[in-house]
Order: structure tokens, then C-alpha cells, then sequence
């Protein structure tokens, strides 16, 4: 009779465990699930926040002034990220000849925020320079917000 009371008092303790068990891993299974999730988030913003250029891209137009000395650029800067949010993007202005072939260089900082999934404007004055047939523009860097 003691070896039967010690095999069902064995047996009550193995059914208390493992219930105890089932109860917990319901529990971590969901906290697992939101950590990953929220782990995802912060691995795509990470991503994102260290290759701003590969979100932002600059497009846009230019006139020249009457006798040619000047150029404005109306310009928008679209941000394609998921979640992160950019600011202060260097777009550099590319001079270009009638062949096509690359003068110079100059770059701008538009000092706003590219939340995103979002399109900002700008506008740009700069000087026309001898030879420059057509411009192009890009965004070189970002900083994160």
C-alpha cells in the first residue's frame, strides 16, 4: 500500500508538472511572438536607417533664367522606407555637357524631415555654368531622424 500511494503521489506530481508546463509555453509562445515581431521592426529600421540611399530618390525639373546665368531646380524627394524616417538628405546636383559627360558636381542640403512613404518638395538656385547642356540630381546621404 505505501508503494501505491508512492507511485500515485509520483504520478500527481508528473500530471501538476507538465500542466504547469502546457500553461507556461502558451504564455512565452505569445511573448515569443511579439518579441519577433517587434525584433522584425527594429531589423528593418536598422536596415533601412544605414542605407538611406537606397530609400530616397530625388527627381525633378529646371528651368534656366532669361540670359541663361541661373538655373532653378524644383525637385521632390520620395522616401520608399517601411518605417524609417530621414532628414537633412545631401542631393548632389550633376553638370552635364551636350555629349553627355560630367562636368562637375555640387551638393545641397535640404534641411527637412522624409517620413515614410512620403513625397517632399524643394526648390534649388544655382549658378549656370559655361557648357552645361542638362542637369541631374541625386540624393547622397540622409541621417536618421
Amino acid at each position: 500500500m505505501a508503494q501505491n500511494k508512492q507511485s500515485k503521489s509520483t504520478y500527481f506530481f508528473a500530471l501538476v508538472l507538465s500542466l504547469t508546463a502546457c500553461g507556461q509555453s502558451g504564455d512565452s509562445s505569445s511573448l515569443s511572438k511579439e518579441d519577433s515581431y517587434t525584433e522584425k521592426v527594429v531589423s528593418i529600421e536598422e536596415t533601412e536607417i544605414s542605407q538611406p540611399t537606397q530609400f530616397l530618390k530625388a527627381d525633378g525639373n529646371y528651368n534656366k533664367n532669361l540670359i541663361g546665368t541661373k538655373i532653378k531646380l524644383h525637385g521632390t524627394i520620395t522616401n520608399s522606407a517601411s518605417v524609417a524616417t530621414f532628414k537633412d538628405a545631401v542631393v548632389q546636383i550633376t553638370f552635364y555637357s551636350s555629349t553627355q559627360t560630367e562636368l562637375f558636381n555640387k551638393n545641397y542640403t535640404i534641411y527637412n524631415y522624409f517620413p515614410p512613404h512620403s513625397t517632399v518638395e524643394f526648390e534649388l538656385k544655382t549658378e549656370n555654368y559655361k557648357d552645361v547642356e542638362s542637369i541631374g540630381v541625386a540624393v547622397i546621404s540622409a541621417r536618421a531622424k
